[in-house]
């Protein structure tokens, strides 16, 4: 039963609840309509932050892709060939990090040049060289205007021709990349003419930043390293294009006297068929020689290096320290001591693991048989006996025949395998290796010569200047005097692999203490070649060789018991026999 305070509490409770009574009551669905608001737009943003993402991944992935593709196809540019006087060379231009020009000029080398501001690398090498042209220019003045005039125009329109195929290839390598790899016609068209505008901007970049001033400037690599600049360019002689024409000029007159009489080894030879020698001799400790040894090694692949010595000129520890360096060369290493040269010097060149000592016996090395000799004079203190006095001399004769001898020996027990080369420092007293050696090679002259078939014998004697400069060795009196100095000499040697004969041979000479010269004259040896003979009074004397000055084959002579300097015994040697020491 409801009792009548019931209603009282009922009514008090419905106006409390009319004070707080919720709104009014919504439709199904407004509330959660409300709460989902903020997600929505939360969801929109992300779906907006997605594409953008997608869309900034999708532009930087063409972009990559394109850029490979353009690289691509810019690396499959064939070059663009050109004749600049009597010169065949190819132009092509490439992307780099380096923005320069770059003359490559095989086997010597590359001269480079900052000549403008662009990621381009315009490079040109040298194919080969006319002679009849090249002869030409050196004997005509109007060959060398005609040069003047030509030359900008041809290499100019070459790297245009190369630019133009740049832009083409790189064109088609973007463009191919980008529609093999989306499958968008229209995203590959836009690749291919971004990579048209970014080949063209490079280009052009370096056409307007291009200065003929930067022709003073070269930089060097290869053989050309250890060399002055290949052209005597003045400070003054690119300020203006008229200049530009004439230095330009001047360097391609330069590169055609290199190239002259050395382009080619003999028809039906190549390289695997021959064995491929550098004769170097009285370096006299300066160091610049290793480095041109390595230099000819890069450029032409050197397989023995022979050295008729005087590699020191006093014989102190310090200049021993310097012969390690040949340790580091990595190519076979034949030596025999020069007069300048003593025990300590043959025992440090013995000790490099690349090298061989050789006295008065036979080697085999690279293929070839070779025979050998050290000076028995010892003038590491005194450069007086340079001239050969009368001991001295008496004392050479007598090395030479006592290697002739070897030489006979060894090649009667091997009749299969006969000494191929003959090595001896002076030249002077040839007797007892005439008719004995079909080739001798020989230093101590400070100068190269050449003798074939010496006096009738069959014997070809090269003897090969000073690859240092004579530089410890008076090679620096001349310039003291105002006169030229010494040139850089080395001679390399190609050898028939199969018989073991000289068939060609390079005269390399560089120009001594900042000269400005570095040149390559090749001659071929005559096919026919005389048989061996001794000639009449050149046979081996009875008691040629004292007892004291016999060489156990492998030791050599005591430094205390090869003659040395003293007064003249009889008479003073005349100055044409030679002998710089």
């Amino acid at each position: 039963m409801t009792t009548p305070e019931e209603p009282a509490r009922a009514g008090e409770s419905a106006g409390a609840a009319g004070e707080q009574a919720p709104a009014p009551e919504q439709p199904p669905g407004a509330a959660d309509a409300t709460q989902d608001a903020p997600a929505a737009e939360d969801l929109a943003q992300a779906r907006r932050r997605r594409r953008r993402r997608a869309r900034v991944l999708r532009v930087s992935t063409t972009v990559v892709v394109a850029l490979l593709g353009m690289v691509v196809g810019v690396l499959l540019v064939p070059d663009s060939k050109v004749e600049v006087g009597p010169l065949t060379a190819s132009v092509h231009l490439r992307p780099s990090l380096s923005s320069d020009t770059v003359l490559l000029l095989p086997p010597v080398g590359e001269v480079a040049f900052d000549t403008h501001i662009a990621p381009v690398r315009i490079e040109a090498r040298v194919k080969g060289v006319d002679i009849e042209k090249a002869e030409a220019l050196f004997y005509s003045d109007a060959g060398f205007a005609e040069l003047q005039s030509s030359a900008p125009e041809a290499i100019s329109s070459a790297a245009a021709r190369n630019a133009a195929l740049n832009a083409l290839f790189a064109a088609g390598g973007a463009g191919l990349a980008v529609g093999i790899t989306f499958r968008r016609v229209r995203r590959a068209l836009v690749a291919g003419g971004g990579a048209v505008a970014l080949v063209g901007a490079s280009v052009g970049t370096a056409a307007a930043t291009f200065s003929p001033d930067s022709l003073t400037q070269p930089r060097f690599d290869g053989l050309l390293s250890q060399a002055a600049y290949i052209a005597d360019l003045g400070e003054a002689t690119a300020q203006d294009y008229a200049s530009y024409r004439d230095t330009l000029a001047e360097f391609v007159g330069q590169v055609s006297a290199l190239y002259i009489a050395a382009d080619s080894l003999p028809v039906g030879l190549d390289q695997e068929d021959l064995v491929t020698v550098l004769h170097v001799s009285d370096i006299h400790d300066n160091p610049q020689a290793y480095d041109v040894i390595e230099q000819l090694h890069t450029q032409f692949a050197i397989d023995a290096v022979i050295d008729t010595g005087d590699i020191v000129s006093w014989g102190t520890p310090v200049e021993n320290e310097l012969l390690h360096r040949i340790g580091t060369l990595e190519i076979p290493y034949v030596y025999i001591s020069g007069n300048h040269d003593g025990a300590r010097a043959s025992a440090t060149i013995a000790a490099q693991p690349n090298a061989t000592v050789v006295d008065n016996e036979v080697v085999e090395v690279a293929g070839l048989t070779i025979a050998g000799i050290g000076d028995p004079r010892f003038a590491a203190d005194d450069d007086s006996d340079a001239g050969g006095w009368q001991e001295g001399k008496d004392a050479v004769a007598a090395s030479g025949f006592q290697l002739g001898e070897t030489i006979e020996a060894y090649d009667e027990a091997h009749p299969e395998d006969p000494v191929d080369v003959a090595l001896i420092h002076d030249p002077t007293q040839p007797d007892g290796l005439l008719g004995r050696a079909p080739l001798v090679l020989s230093g101590h002259m400070h100068t190269s010569d050449v003798e074939l078939d010496r006096d009738g014998s069959g014997t070809d004697w090269l003897t090969v200047g000073s690859t240092g400069g004579a530089l410890a060795s008076g090679g620096v009196a001349p310039v003291l005097q105002g006169e030229d100095p010494l040139d850089l000499t080395a001679r390399m040697l190609y050898f028939d692999r199969e018989s073991g004969r000289l068939v060609a041979y390079d005269d390399i000479t560089m120009g001594g203490l900042g000269l400005v010269s570095v040149s390559i004259h090749r001659s071929q040896m005559p096919v026919e070649q005389p048989e061996l003979e001794v000639p009449e009074g050149a046979e081996t004397p009875e008691g040629t060789v004292p007892p004291e000055q016999e060489v156990t084959p492998g030791e050599g002579l005591p430094d205390e018991e090869r003659v040395t300097p003293t007064d003249p015994v009889s008479p003073l040697p005349d100055p044409s026999d030679g002998g710089e020491g």
